[in-house]
């Protein structure tokens, strides 16, 4: 879970134009068109929370939860695309967390792997500061990667094994660009650039990778920012 921008655009004012038409209508619906479009550009396609791509169930999701409280079920700003699995999840049971529109997240938990030979790789995500909202953020990612129901848990194995082989790749890029020079290393650099963005697949975790590695790649540390 990473910041991620709510800029102005085109497809995000005819998004809010359209929450507007659809709130005064008894049966209105904040899933239309314009804001499934909108959504699916400002987050890159990624959900929100497991930071998975290129996914089939992403949908719509309420940072707050609406209640039925029309404010909050059309309000532009408390729209976030999530997966089906994390969405199931959050509900109305974690709430507040941090707003990953106005924060940076991965500076206020920790999400780090560890690796055991021929044992599956351990998640440990963990809250830097003692606000609720860091707390149960923490807690919402901790059950959105281990779930807690048997449906649950087979779907974020599922994840888990997605994010192992994303961070394998990624820390293959890091060796190359350890022992690359000239033009090579900064082509593998481009490439760790890219991976870090927000709009990558576990961006979280690739940058923790980079955090926990400042001593050998303190240059490295300016694309987590």
């Amino acid at each position: 879970m990473v910041k991620i921008e709510r800029t102005d655009s085109p497809e995000a004012r005819a998004a809010v134009e359209s929450l507007g038409k659809e709130k005064v209508r008894p049966s209105g619906t904040y899933r239309t068109e314009e804001v499934n479009k909108a959504l699916g550009l400002m987050f890159a396609h990624k959900c929100y929370l497991c930071e998975q791509k290129g996914l089939s169930d992403l949908q719509i999701e309420h940072l707050i939860p609406h209640r039925q409280n029309r404010d909050l079920m059309f309000d532009w700003n408390n729209l976030f695309l999530s997966c089906a699995h994390c969405n199931n999840i959050k509900n109305d049971k974690y709430t507040p967390i941090l707003d990953c529109t106005r924060t940076d997240v991965d500076k206020k938990i920790a999400f780090h792997r560890y690796r055991e030979l021929f044992e599956e790789d351990r998640l440990d995500i963990v809250a830097l500061d003692d606000s609720l909202e860091t707390k149960n953020t923490a807690d919402l990612m901790n059950e959105v990667y281990y779930g807690t129901t048997p449906q649950k848990k087979a779907e974020a194995k599922i994840i888990r094994e997605r994010l192992s082989k994303e961070l394998d790749e990624f820390q293959d890029c890091v060796k190359s660009y350890n022992l690359a020079d000239g033009e090579d290393k900064k082509d593998c650099e481009l490439s760790i650039m890219m991976k870090l963005k927000w709009n990558a697949p576990f961006a979280a975790f690739k940058r923790w990778m980079i955090r926990d590695a400042s001593d050998k790649f303190p240059e490295l540390l300016k694309y987590c920012q």
